[in-house]
């Protein structure tokens, strides 16, 4: 079928061209999206800089066609050929520079010398870019010798010394070549014809120039040399086969040969194409957009021409052509655009691997270690993540999470000093019901992390807050949380959908850092102070830095920024997790009423349950909780969510009273002390709350049993 015909069919709506013959058929610049050539004859189609998204190219034959592989095997037969010559001068001359009296010191030796250097360096370092600098040392050295034999002895001597040089050279790089080629992309039949042909070539050659005239020392060691450069080209070839970067550019340059009159994608746009158990040697694959190709069992992908695309890899192509990853590493590979779909990628290892773009729908990620991996548009619907570390991932907003399977995953990838993972759920008996997964994993993406790795600063980051609210009212910036991560303080907040989270966080810092260098004791940083909203952000901060690293739950005000401003509602309250996964949640709206009332009661139920005390010389719990319980309701100094914080923490005192484990007692203790030091360093001294505690909460940490 022609090109032109096919082309006319396809604006009539036609898309089914299955097995057309469209050998040697140019499709340059044609846009064929979504059009049907599954088992179709491609071998020397043109398809260079076409649009062919969502092709079908199922068992489709790409390739050679008969008349491009009947001129690749007459241009192997004569490298072959070369190969042979070149070899066999080689040998030829250096025998006789060995065996002729006036040539063996000054020739000879040198000749020999050379020949052991170019050995080493081809068998110890390969054949690549960064050997040509050894070599052009070693081929500089032995022509500086050449020009002063040529001045200073004999210009023929020279002169052939030079082609031992340049004989031994190309002698191993075109026997290697033909090595390669002709096994990679012929037969065992034929690497082995071509290489008794090289052999028989040289041994042609050496015959001729010393047997007749008889003599068999210098035959003997020609036939040596000459047969030394061929099985070193084939060495080469092994390496190349086995695939050893040593010898990269000579595969290279086989397949770019043996592209030459193939099937060409160059430039194309291939995103989406099914190429699955097409046979693909001799494609030309340079420069092609292969986001979402499919190259499931695909056949002989190695030997087509990939350029810089992910295919160039041999672990992806291997990858991409099994859909086969169990167990393998892939840590910080750029497998951008790959298409996995299904594939069983179990216990694999994906650390800081770029899967951006990604088709991993319906594959099995189960035990994958997920650690810091980019997933930014990516497609896991279906996916298994069950037993996952997930520790860092970079998933975004776009990432598709539609169906995902996962009964519990790790939120951090165990080492030797903190062999603990975080498995999520906590409780190991429990595990994520149908479509849990994706609600518990929402919160930690798709906002703006203002993360603080050291030199915290309440006060500054709070005016450099402001700021950026005040300068971006569009943005719909909006707190979401407080976090410990690592040992450094992270500030949430969601934004618009099309807001430049890069910009506002580069904005963001470079002012907080201006505000701490340059208006510390400042006029504006002391204006600074007298704002309350900054004031109320700066002792939320302030809070959350006091609580150490245990958990705590405090009662505070949610602070968002609306329209530039920081509006305080006292309806939520925020409970602060300071261990590993810190958060703070409780951001649900309510009435508008922080409920004192029941907060009051519970505290009463629990002072209630508390016994007293035998002996009334001793100080009674019971009676100094009350007492506590009675000065903070009553201060009417002391704002509604200061109050709930003070009569949680007189509850934890009732309750840890309860506790028979001394170790539990003090920690519930330890707890609540810090948020009521966080609560009274932020009120004047002269508060009565701060009296009052001053005097009950020592009697009370003896009542329990700790030092005041």
């Amino acid at each position: 079928m022609k090109a032109s015909e096919v082309l006319r069919l396809y604006k009539t709506g036609k898309r089914d061209f299955c097995r057309a013959d469209l050998r040697g058929q140019s499709f340059k610049s044609q846009t064929l999206s979504g059009a049907d050539f599954s088992e179709a004859d491609l071998r020397g189609t043109n398809f260079t800089s076409a649009i062919l998204k969502e092709v079908n190219f199922a068992g489709a034959k790409a390739g050679l066609q008969r008349h491009w592989a009947a001129g690749q095997l007459a241009i192997l037969s004569m490298l072959s050929t070369l190969s042979g010559v070149l070899s066999g001068y080689t040998g030829v001359f250096t025998a006789y520079f060995l065996i002729n009296p006036k040539y063996t010191i000054i020739l000879g030796i040198p000749t020999l010398l050379f020949l052991l250097v170019l050995f080493v360096i081809v068998i110890r370092h390969g054949f690549v870019v960064e050997t040509f600098g050894t070599l052009v040392i070693v081929i500089s050295v032995a022509f500086i010798f050449v020009f002063s034999l040529a001045f200073t002895f004999n210009g023929i001597a020279a002169g052939a010394f030079a082609l031992v040089t340049i004989s031994a050279i190309f002698g191993i790089v075109t026997n290697a070549f033909v090595s390669v080629f002709s096994s990679s992309n012929f037969n065992k039949i034929f690497f082995s014809t071509a290489n008794l042909f090289s052999l028989s070539t040289a041994l042609t050659l050496v015959a001729k120039q010393m047997f007749v005239n008889l003599i068999p020392i210098a035959a003997s060691l020609a036939i040596f040399f000459a047969t030394a450069i061929l099985l070193l080209g084939n060495y080469m070839a092994s390496g190349v086969l086995q695939s050893d970067r040593k010898y990269l550019l000579i595969w290279k340059l086989s397949v770019a040969f043996n592209t030459i009159g193939g099937t060409c994608y160059w430039n194309a746009d291939l995103t989406g194409t099914n190429f699955t158990q097409a046979r693909l040697k001799s494609a030309n694959f340079r420069k092609t957009t292969i986001t979402h190709t499919y190259w499931k069992d695909a056949k002989q992908l190695h030997l087509a021409r990939s350029g810089d695309t992910y295919l160039a890899n041999p672990k992806i192509r291997q990858l991409v052509v099994t859909c086969n990853g169990q167990g393998q590493n892939f840590d910080g590979l750029d497998l951008t655009g790959v298409n996995l779909q299904g594939a069983n990628l179990q216990d694999a290892s994906f650390i800081g691997a770029n899967l951006n773009q990604s088709n991993l729908r319906d594959a099995d990620l189960s035990r994958a270690i997920l650690k810091q991996v980019q997933l930014d548009e990516a497609d896991l619907t279906g996916a298994i993540l069950t037993g996952a570390c997930i520790e860092d991932w970079g998933m975004t907003s776009t990432t598709k999470l539609e169906n995902v399977q996962c009964d519990y995953v790790y939120m951090r990838l165990p080492t030797l000093e903190k062999r603990n993972p975080l498995r999520k759920p906590d409780d190991e008996r429990k595990n994520f019901s149908e479509g849990e997964f994706a609600d518990f994993i929402k919160p930690y993406f798709d906002t703006l992390d203002l993360y603080h790795r050291q030199d915290v600063d309440p006060r500054s980051i709070s005016i450099a807050l402001k700021n950026l609210a005040e300068n971006h009212p569009d943005a719909d910036l909006q707190f979401v949380a407080l976090e410990w991560r690592g040992s450094g303080l992270n500030i949430r907040y969601t934004t618009a959908s099309d807001v430049d989270k890069s910009e506002l966080n580069h904005e963001y810092f470079t002012n907080y850092a201006r505000i701490r260098k340059e208006l510390l004791g400042s006029i504006q940083l002391r204006l600074a102070a007298q704002d309350a909203e900054i004031n109320r952000m700066e002792g939320v901060i302030n809070k959350f830095i006091q609580t150490g690293t245990h958990q705590s739950t405090i009662q505070a005000e949610t602070i968002q920024v609306i329209q530039g401003e920081f509006a305080v509602t006292e309806n939520r309250g925020i409970n602060i997790n300071t261990g590993d996964n810190a958060s703070i949640s409780g951001l649900s709206s309510g009435d508008g009423i922080v409920n004192l009332g029941t907060i009051s009661g519970n505290v009463t139920n629990a002072i209630n349950q508390l016994p007293d005390s035998p002996e009334p010389a001793q100080a009674n719990l019971k009676t100094l909780l009350a007492q506590l319980q009675q000065v903070i309701e009553t201060d009417s100094d002391l704002p509604d969510p200061d109050k709930a914080d003070l009569l949680e923490q007189v509850q934890s005192f009732a309750e840890a009273k309860q506790m028979e484990e001394p170790a539990k007692r003090e920690s519930i203790a330890r707890k609540a002390m810090k948020i009521f030091d966080a609560t009274l360093k932020s009120l004047p001294d002269t508060a009565k709350i701060v009296d009052a505690c001053s005097k009950l909460l020592p009697l009370i940490l003896k009542a329990l049993g700790f030092a005041a």
